[in-house]
C-alpha cells in the first residue's frame, strides 16, 4: 500500500471568526477621541471631564412626574409600548416645530445629537467627499466620518470666532465641499457663540457655492443670565440642517434628540432611519412630551426653557469658581477666552514652562482627577497642547469641583510637571 502525504487544512473561519468580517468591521478604528483614558482611575477620583448635567440639575421629579402620570394611563401606556413611525410621535414633532418655527413635516425625532449627525452623513456623504470643520472641533465625531473616507477642510476658530475669510478664499480657488459642520452656540471646546455677522456670512457662502450647513447645537439654551444668543442658522435656508438634543438639560440616559431638515432631505433621512431602527423609544418620548409641555399637556418643573434656566444659572456659577480658583492658584494665571454659557471652559495655562501631558498623568495617577488636553481637539496629530485643557463644569456640584480644581493645581505645580 503506497502512502500518500495530506496536504494541511486551510484555515476556515471556525479556526479564525474574524475572517467574516465585513472591510468596514475589519478596519483598523481610526476614530478620534480625547486620548486614552486613566487605566485604573484612584478610588474616589473628581475629574474635570464633564458632558452630562450633575444630579442636582437633572428634573428628576418632572421625570418622575411625567413617567408616573403615563404608566396610571392604560390605554397611553399601551400605545406607548407598541411600534411607532421613524419621524416620532406627532405631539413631541408639533411642540418641536414650533419651537423651531418650521412645518412639522420637516421634524424627525432621533436618538439624541450623534444619531442625527450619522444619519446625516450616511444621507450626504460619499467617499472622497470634501467637508468643512471647526478647527478645533469635537472630535468625536470623526468616529462616524471615519466610515465615510472624506477630506477634512479647517475652518479656524480664534478668540474673535470663526476664521471666514480663510473659508472663503478656498473657496474662490476651487475647494467644492458637501457640508460644512459647526457648532454655533458654547461651541465645544473653546465656548465660542459665533457672533450673528458671522453666521449670516456662512450661510451666504454655502448658498452661493452650495453646500450644506451643520449646525449641531447641542448646548442651546444654556447661556448665562443676562447673555443674549443670536439666532440659529435660519431654517428658511434649503442647505441649513439643525440637529438638536435633550441630552444636556434633561439628561442623555433618554436619547433623545431631533433633526430640522429642509424639504429635500426628509424622505431620504427618513429611509435611512427606518431601515436602521425603526423609531426612538415611544416611551422615552411620552416621557419628554410631559415634562415640556407637548400637546395637551401642561409643562412640568417650568418646561425644557425653565429646567435649562435654572442649569445654566447653576454652571455659570461653577465656572466662575473654576476660573476664580485656577487664576489664585496657579503662577502665571489662565486666560479663559469665552465664558458665556456652556458646559466647559477651554483654558489657556499661561505659564509655558508646564508640561501639561505630565501634568495630566500626575492628575490621574496620584491625585486623583483628570482633563482632557488641548492637543485633542485640533484636526493636525501634534503632540503640542498649545497650553490648552478642557475643563466640565455641568457634571459636578460647587463642592465637587472645587475638590476636582484642588487636585488638578496639585499637578500642575507639582514639580514632576515642569518641563
Amino acid at each position: 500500500m503506497s502512502s500518500r502525504t495530506l496536504a494541511p487544512a486551510r484555515p476556515t473561519a471556525a479556526d479564525n471568526p474574524t475572517t467574516l468580517l465585513s472591510a468596514l468591521g475589519a478596519r483598523e478604528d481610526l476614530a478620534r477621541g480625547f486620548g486614552k483614558s486613566a487605566a485604573r482611575p484612584l478610588p474616589g477620583a473628581v475629574p474635570l471631564l464633564g458632558g452630562a448635567p450633575s444630579a442636582d440639575a437633572l428634573p428628576l421629579a418632572a421625570l418622575h412626574e411625567a413617567a408616573a402620570e403615563l404608566t396610571a394611563d392604560p390605554a397611553a401606556l399601551v400605545g406607548a409600548l407598541q411600534y411607532s413611525v421613524p419621524t416620532g410621535i406627532d405631539p413631541l414633532r408639533s411642540w418641536i416645530a414650533e419651537r423651531e418655527g418650521v412645518d412639522a413635516s420637516r421634524v424627525l425625532v432621533t436618538n439624541g445629537a450623534f444619531h442625527g449627525l450619522s444619519l446625516l452623513f450616511d444621507a450626504l456623504l460619499d467617499s472622497g467627499d470634501r467637508i468643512v470643520v471647526e478647527d478645533p472641533t469635537y472630535p468625536l465625531i470623526f468616529r462616524d466620518l471615519q466610515h465615510h473616507d472624506v477630506h477634512v477642510l479647517p475652518l479656524p476658530v480664534s478668540a474673535a470666532g470663526l476664521d471666514l475669510d480663510s473659508l472663503e478664499a478656498r473657496l474662490e480657488a476651487g475647494e467644492r465641499p458637501t457640508l460644512a459642520y459647526t457648532v454655533p452656540d458654547f461651541h465645544n471646546p473653546t465656548g465660542l457663540v459665533t457672533p450673528a455677522v458671522q453666521r449670516a456670512r456662512l450661510v451666504e457662502l454655502a448658498e452661493r457655492y452650495g453646500f450644506v450647513l451643520i449646525s449641531d447645537n447641542a448646548y442651546a439654551g444654556l447661556a448665562a443670565p443676562g447673555v443674549d444668543v443670536p439666532e440659529d442658522y435660519p431654517v428658511e435656508s434649503e442647505l441649513v440642517v439643525r440637529v438638536r438634543t435633550f441630552s444636556k438639560i434633561l439628561g442623555p440616559g433618554l436619547r433623545l434628540g431631533y433633526l430640522v431638515l429642509p424639504q429635500w432631505l426628509v424622505g431620504p433621512v427618513t429611509r435611512l432611519r427606518a431601515n436602521q431602527d425603526q423609531h426612538s423609544s415611544v416611551l422615552v418620548q411620552e416621557i419628554v412630551a410631559r415634562v415640556v409641555g407637548a400637546g395637551d399637556h401642561a409643562p412640568l418643573d417650568g418646561g425644557l426653557d425653565g429646567i435649562a434656566s435654572r442649569a445654566s444659572a447653576a454652571y455659570a456659577r461653577r465656572g466662575d469658581l473654576l476660573a476664580r480658583l485656577l487664576e489664585e492658584g496657579l503662577p502665571g494665571g489662565v486666560t479663559l477666552e469665552h465664558t458665556d454659557g456652556g458646559i466647559f471652559r477651554w483654558v489657556q495655562v499661561n505659564d509655558p514652562g508646564i508640561d501639561l501631558a505630565a501634568a495630566q498623568r500626575l492628575a490621574r495617577e496620584r491625585f486623583g482627577t483628570d482633563a482632557v488636553l488641548g492637543r485633542f481637539f485640533f484636526l493636525n496629530d501634534s503632540e503640542d497642547d498649545r497650553g490648552r485643557l478642557r475643563l466640565g463644569i455641568s457634571h459636578l456640584g460647587e463642592d465637587g469641583l472645587r475638590e476636582g480644581a484642588t487636585r488638578l493645581l496639585a499637578a500642575l505645580t507639582a514639580p514632576e510637571a515642569r518641563r
